[in-house]
């Protein structure tokens, strides 16, 4: 269904990305971090880290990144893990300052023109990021900041973007 969501939204959006011929959109899945206490993820949190890498097993995932941050890390890095890759860590700038962000996620969406990647991090700063890439907030569902809400936005060109929130209906254990 995931894979179906987002060549739904891939031929839909069919625009270049900056205008450069068969670049194609780049898509940015953000994700929240998994179930944490004290910084560290939870049994249950390990195990929501592994269902992520279930979750994108059928998609390219080109980069993973996170902010240095514990949880954050611990949520990603089995992913990036099992992808053969390094999550690469950023400054999660949102609230101190929105400019330096803002330049640190077109570089990430740059460097990756075209492809798919990961971002972890919290859940404001997820809604602040997909702002800086051009959803408005209208069209975002209010985020409740549990793991299992993914938030995918396809980049046309800066500014405009498309955005899905999918629900990965993770069961919980009886």
């Amino acid at each position: 269904m995931f894979k179906t969501i987002l060549m739904m939204l891939t031929l839909w959006v069919g625009k270049p990305h900056d205008g450069q011929p068969g670049s194609g959109p780049t898509t940015v899945i953000f994700v929240n971090c998994a179930e944490e206490q004290n910084g560290q993820l939870t049994s249950v949190g390990r195990d929501q880290a592994a269902s992520l890498i279930r979750f994108l097993e059928n998609e390219s995932v080109n980069a993973v990144y996170s902010p240095y941050k514990p949880c954050l890390m611990q949520t990603v890095e089995p992913l990036a893990k099992s992808r053969g890759q390094q999550v690469t860590y950023f400054r999660d700038a949102c609230f101190d300052d929105e400019e330096v962000m803002d330049h640190i996620l077109w570089v990430m969406v740059e460097k990756n023109q075209g492809k798919t990647i990961v971002v972890c991090a919290g859940p404001g700063s997820i809604e602040k990021m997909s702002k800086m890439l051009g959803i408005r907030k209208k069209s975002l569902k209010p985020n409740t900041g549990v793991f299992g809400e993914v938030l995918i936005v396809n980049i046309l060109y800066k500014g405009e973007a498309v955005a899905q929130k999918l629900n990965m209906n993770f069961q919980k254990k009886v």
